[in-house]
């Protein structure tokens, strides 16, 4: 193969050393470049293996799984499963309402039940007309009732899958002139929810592909260049969503595991290869052959990718201590593919780029943009040391603007109206919230010994936002009958949680023996654990990445300020999220409704996710720094230097990120379009005001105390070196 020298290499790029073959990351990359088409062979192999599994990844996982594992509402699902199966808690509830009163004219409710019970696995259907007028199914105005469907359940799973037939189903009956037919409930409005969520991912693989090519083409001026990393990433994320697939023949996975893993995986794994690509290209301008080139490649930007990979897994592991099943098979789907793409990018792009040859360089007679740019950014970073006292005061106040609304944030979970107008399981809430009141579609349900039902019954009815308590089921074998407790606002609304709350306080001294559950306490518990556990999990965030810093640049000093500015960060991110999300600023431009709270999630994965991401670019800036360090001597010149070389991927990756990020985030319902739109806020803050302001600012005040680490420490601490 040739070697590609640029004759008129800048004199202030100063090429890198011959590598060290002995180095692990350097022998990794020849033994990947010598093997090369045993390597590219594996992968190809691997992917169309991989790609059934991957397409039919979807159709395999879980709707279900948003139990706070242990709660009381927990244990309360359970005993209305399996000692008052006639009450029918999770049916669906299909919502029938006329213009005239049901009792004068009962034909057109006559002719739906008569449909229904010819619906898709349906055992029985409820006559809202035969039931105990205190059952409450017919309501005050007489137009409009409410009847139970009970479907044929197998597992938890075909739960959301039921109701979204008998949806379906419904939407296709013809009603009687003048009245509408739709289907709520718990499981239809998560089946909604995880259509939206499938219909989402879709479009935003469409909405992010071709900016993010284009994208890639200006950052390289190729288009072959350009395709490598994209093609890596898609490799990487059919691996993973093929583990994901095998993984859900063990366990059950929830279908949220996809979007999230599909928009983690596809943001880093082009950033992986984007870095790699980029350095390989510089070394291969600065003369060197192709082996050489891809051993220095993999000992600085690969060493690197691996390094960031490792801390975003690390990152999301600590989501594994909230014991909801949803969340946690978010965590690893997640943690799936960013190892995929990692070890993608660490082992088939060298392969790949030594099998492309010159293909992949920059063209004869033009010169390598990335060293091109290094002047601009040595400009630029000249301002900061010139005068770092006041950019990093700068810097922290525009950050410190973004943190000031976090101090307000709200959490709470969402409600039917996470769902879109027009779905079946949103209309039919509102339909039903209208006739009986905003509280009816979310109320709690409390098991208890028959003899003390009246004395719940009376705890409820004076505890504050409760409009009504009654029983409504006669006695199990058990001896225990369930008292229904209707709150006075919403499911999402914080005062139903404070009912929930007060409720079982009260009764806790008044009624030992009573547990309150369903819909308004299933989300009480999923905020309390995810709340409770989210110090824990940051703190072990927290104590992890600072661990993996102090080893890899043997400095409590870097160590300690990159944790309080990835801090910073992640605080300012969260205030846009209260901006956004609580207060409503500029939801009317995505076309959401603001719910008037942060989802109750937010916190805990927000913190992982931004974390591990902030470190991303960190580690990629500040291992440039160190690598100058180590060849100069002169902290100074190694932080104009670093930021220098590494200021065009590091925009170019950054763009891309939040490309995705936001094409995740404003093609999909509530949840996911919060996390896109944070975390691309975070991306684009971490790129800007951290990397070109805060970085070298500080490190220009702290000077050869950048590197300090007791002599002891030192002798303990391994040596991670990004020289040659």
């Amino acid at each position: 193969m040739s070697t590609a020298t640029d004759t008129t290499l800048p004199v202030e790029h100063e090429p890198s050393h011959q590598p060290d073959e002995r180095a692990l990351f350097s022998r990794l990359a020849a033994s990947m470049a010598r093997h090369r088409r045993a390597v590219i062979l594996v992968w190809l192999v691997l992917t169309l293996a991989a790609a059934p599994l991957a397409i039919t990844l979807n159709t395999a996982l879980s709707g279900a799984g948003w139990d706070a594992k242990g709660s009381t509402a927990e244990k309360v699902r359970l005993e209305l499963r399996n000692d008052f199966p006639a009450l029918g808690a999770e049916n669906p509830v299909v919502v029938f309402q006329q213009s005239t009163p049901i009792t004068s004219d009962p034909s057109g409710l006559k002719a739906l039940e008569a449909q229904l019970a010819k619906g898709p696995r349906v055992l029985s259907v409820a006559d809202p007309l035969v039931m105990p007028p205190e059952a409450g199914m017919i309501s005050r105005d007489g137009k409009t009732a409410l009847i139970p469907v009970e479907q044929r359940i197998g597992v938890e799973a075909d739960r959301p899958v039921a109701a979204g037939e008998l949806g379906s189903y419904v939407g296709g009956l013809t009603v009687a002139a003048g009245a509408k037919a739709e289907v709520t409930g718990e499981w239809p409005v998560w089946s909604d929810f995880n259509k939206m969520n499938e219909e989402a991912l879709h479009k935003a693989e469409l909405l992010s592909g071709l900016p993010t090519l284009i994208m890639l083409f200006i950052a390289f001026g190729a288009m072959i260049a350009a395709g490598i990393p994209l093609l890596l990433a898609i490799a990487g994320i059919a691996t993973g969503f093929a583990s994901l697939h095998m993984l859900n023949w063990i366990t059950p996975i929830s279908v949220w595991s996809m979007n999230f893993s599909m928009m983690i995986g596809l943001a880093v794994g082009i950033d992986y290869s984007l870095f790699i690509v980029s350095r390989y290209r510089e070394e291969r301008v600065e003369g060197k052959d192709p082996i050489a080139a891809i051993e220095n490649t993999m000992s600085t930007a690969g060493k690197a990718v691996f390094l960031s990979a490792l801390t975003v897994v690390l990152s999301l592991s600590a989501v594994f201590l909230v014991p909801v099943m949803v969340f946690q098979t978010m965590a690893l789907g997640m943690i799936l593919s960013v190892i995929a793409v990692a070890l993608a990018a660490l082992t088939l792009l060298p392969a790949v780029l030594i099998a492309m040859g010159d293909k992949v360089l920059v063209s004869r007679g033009k010169k390598d943009p990335d060293i091109v740019a290094e002047g601009r950014w040595a400009r630029w970073t000249g301002v900061a040391l010139r005068r770092p006292a006041l950019v990093l005061a700068i810097g922290l106040a525009l950050l410190g603007a973004l943190v000031v609304p976090s101090f307000g944030m709200k959490l709470g979970m969402p409600g039917a109206r996470v769902v879109d107008k027009g779905r079946t399981s949103r209309d039919g809430y509102e339909m039903l919230v209208a006739a009986y009141g905003t509280g009816a579609a979310g109320p709690a349900f409390v098991t208890v010994d028959a003899a003390n039902a009246q004395s719940v019954i009376d705890t409820a009815l004076a505890t504050d936002n409760v409009v009504d308590a009654r029983i409504v089921s006669p006695p199990a074998t058990t001896g225990r009958v369930v008292v229904r407790v209707t709150p006075g606002t919403p499911i999402d609304n914080s005062a139903t949680s404070s009912m929930v709350e007060h409720l079982r306080a009260q009764l806790d001294t008044a009624v030992p023996d009573a547990l309150v559950g369903g819909p308004a306490a299933q989300n009480h518990d999923l905020t309390s654990v995810l709340t409770g556990r989210a110090p824990y999990a940051i703190a072990l965030i927290l104590i992890v990445a600072f661990l993996l810093l102090l080893v890899v640049f043997r400095s409590i000093v870097i160590a300690t300020f990159s944790i309080l500015m990835n801090l910073v960060t992640v605080g300012a991110a969260f205030g846009f999220a209260t901006l956004v999300f609580q207060h409503g600023f500029g939801t009317g431009l995505i076309g959401i409704e603001h719910q008037g709270f942060v989802d109750a999630w937010a916190p805990l994965f927000f913190f992982a996710l931004l974390f591990g991401l902030s470190m991303d670019y960190q580690l990629f800036l500040l291992a440039a720094i160190k690598e100058r360090y180590q060849a100069t001597g002169d902290t100074r010149r190694a932080i104009a230097e670093g930021i220098a070389r590494t200021g065009r991927p590091i925009t170019n990756a950054a763009v891309i990120m939040i490309i995705v990020f936001i094409a995740f985030g404003v093609t999909g319902p509530i949840p996911p379009t919060e996390l896109g739109l944070t975390l691309a806020m975070a991306v684009f803050l971490d790129a800007t005001v951290v990397r070109v302001m805060l970085v070298p600012a500080t490190m220009a005040l702290l000077g050869e105390k950048n590197w300090y680490a007791p002599k002891w420490l030192q002798k303990i601490l391994p040596h991670v070196n990004f020289s040659h």
